[in-house]
């Protein structure tokens, strides 16, 4: 897989005092104003402004898009179409953050639009780099060497080496994906000592400089040449302490059980991928992290001889490749011990079924133009793989009678499941909706309407000046929050408004077009959805925490009452509202 490159932007103190500043009023504004208003109001800040608060922001994403397309609004308005390229391209950044490839495509294409015909130093160059970083990811070999092409022709125009060097990078890998191992480690060993440079001038490099060190251990790797990895392990790892650079140390970690595996060193593997989970385990980590853990425990474990241990993880490496389209060319030897494990169970199916699997890998690598080992096993190359699926489909075909009855069983099943499959669905998206509208602040769902209201107040046998009296207090019990108490009730209520339950209960049907239950939990599950949008600390607390913190005596109650107001349940809300929350690249 391809790496993220991040942006490069310098920081100061009088950058990171901006950012305080503009994140005030964005904040102020996002409780004001809806989001095109948003974008507007930030729009009246520089261009300088807004490029510092975009960098200081860059771990919050949604934050950050914000300064990006005020940036861009402000491009627009100057028409300014070197600023629009680049408010263009810091939109896309965000978005590849996100893993939104396919969104951010779109906005790098009107990026490369916009400055090509009027290229800078950085531009468009920086947006083809992005995209064949993107197109790595998603495995498009071919299309990530067409952007490095163009990259390398503006790179060599405007004579930016940086950039010249991130290129040299990118083809390094690609060369290792088309199986030019040693061509690509001779590029590599150049960007390390390009890094070292830039790292010994000033410390902001060290990124780049542990990243490409970690590149050619990768390679030393690839070559089958573990002795080098481990010894050139060595300097990266001290130094990723030493700077404390916890994400450079973990990847370095898993090297050393890939070092280790290599030269069938099992136990020291293990202890290595042991330290690598333990040490990953309460970081938010992506869909490679979790795919390289199952992976090396399942072909460790099984190496080992320790097959029915190994089974779960190997499975999930298959689960985790196929749900999220991650593949990688060493997982082939996973499903060798997969087709092997059933095999010895004598399961044809299974066998079956990791037979195309493994099938379907080697198929999808040699579209993308890379060279799969012909021969994994002896008994394992392609040609064997397809005769011996034809035999097993030709058991299977003798075993159809016997089968019937479950294939019957199967098909009722999974037509239930498809049904539960579409009304889980349905239920999502209209949960999502519900979302989205509290979002936007429209939080019940059953609003009583004003002709009802009028007809209940013209039934009413009360008094004016009664009336009066307990509406007024009514609207200080809400300004003063008065909802959230414990176990309120008419009785206790109408009390402390010197008035009787009778005419008291009468009222807030009357005025409020509800019952007098239905309307003390409105008002708290309206409180509670302000609090959860606008305190991140309070989408902490367990849903039993909140609803004791907004009056309600069980979690039960708080969850139907939040769901019979807003339309989805209190858990769903948090979940959604959490979603907001992006994460820095790492296709670790």
């Amino acid at each position: 897989m391809l790496q993220f490159f991040s942006i490069k932007h310098s920081s100061t103190t009088i950058s990171q005092i901006l950012f305080v500043v503009l994140f005030i009023l964005v904040q102020l504004a996002y409780s004001q104003k809806d989001n095109q208003d948003n974008i507007h109001f930030l729009s009246q800040d520089s261009f300088e402004e807004l490029s510092s608060a975009y960098t200081e922001s860059i771990k919050n994403d949604s934050l950050a898009r914000s300064f990006a397309q005020a940036f861009l609004l402000k491009a627009k308005q100057k028409k300014d179409s070197l600023k629009q390229a680049e408010g263009y391209y810091m939109i896309a950044y965000s978005l590849t953050k996100a893993l939104e490839y396919n969104n951010a495509l779109p906005y790098l294409d009107s990026a490369i639009a916009y400055s090509k015909n009027n290229y800078t130093y950085e531009f468009p160059a920086n947006a083809h780099i992005l995209k064949a970083n993107i197109k790595g990811a998603q495995s498009h070999f071919t299309e990530v060497m067409d952007q490095l092409i163009l990259a390398s022709d503006y790179a060599k125009k405007t004579n930016n080496v940086e950039q010249q060097y991130d290129i040299k990078f990118f083809i390094a890998l690609l060369k290792n994906n088309v199986g030019e191992h040693e061509e690509g480690l001779s590029l590599l060993k150049e960007s390390v000592a390009y890094r070292k440079k830039q790292f010994l001038k000033d410390s902001i490099y060290r990124h780049w400089y542990l990243h490409s060190m970690f590149a050619v251990v990768n390679q030393f790797n690839v070559l089958k040449q573990p002795d080098s990895a481990l010894i050139y392990l060595k300097k990266p790892m001290a130094l990723a302490l030493k700077l404390k650079d916890s994400v450079a140390y973990s990847r370095m970690l898993l090297s050393t059980v890939v070092s280790h595996n290599l030269k069938s060193e099992y136990r020291f593997a293990l202890d290595s991928l042991k330290k690598y989970d333990s040490f990953i385990r309460d970081v938010e980590v992506r869909i490679g992290t979790e795919f390289r853990v199952a992976f090396w425990y399942g072909n460790i474990y099984y190496k080992q001889g320790k097959k029915e241990i190994a089974l779960p993880y190997l499975k999930r490496m298959d689960s985790l490749a196929f749900a999220d389209t991650f593949f990688v060319e060493a997982m082939n030897e996973n499903y060798v011990h997969l087709i092997d494990y059933y095999k010895g169970k004598k399961d044809t199916e299974q066998q079956l079924f990791y037979i195309n699997r493994l099938l379907k890998v080697d198929s999808i690598f040699d579209n993308n133009g890379t060279y799969l080992s012909k021969k994994l096993y002896n008994n394992y190359d392609t040609p064997n793989l397809i005769k011996e699926k034809q035999e097993l489909i030709k058991k299977l075909e003798n075993k159809n009678d016997k089968n019937q009855f479950l294939l019957y069983l199967i098909s009722f099943i999974a037509i239930v499941l498809i049904t539960l499959l579409i009304w889980y669905y349905r239920k999502q998206r209209l949960y999502k909706k519900r979302f989205e509208e509290l979002l936007q602040g429209d939080t019940t769902t059953n609003l009583n309407t004003q002709k009802t209201i009028e007809l209940n107040k013209a039934e009413i046998d009360i008094s004016e000046e009664i009336i009066q009296d307990v509406l007024v207090k009514l609207d200080k019990f809400e300004s003063d929050l008065g909802f959230l108490k414990l176990n309120l009730t008419v009785a206790v209520l109408a009390k402390e408004f010197d008035t009787n339950s009778k005419y008291f209960s009468k009222i807030i049907n009357a005025y409020k077009g509800k019952s007098f239950t239905t309307y003390i939990n409105d008002l708290r599950v309206e409180h509670v959805v302000k609090e959860l949008k606008n305190k991140p600390k309070f989408r902490k607390y367990t849903v039993k925490a909140i609803a004791n913190e907004i009056g309600f005596n069980t979690t039960e109650a708080f969850s139907k009452s939040f769901y019979k107001t807003t339309g989805i349940y209190p858990s769903f809300f948090i979940k959604q509202l959490d979603k907001n929350i992006m994460y820095p690249i790492d296709n670790h």
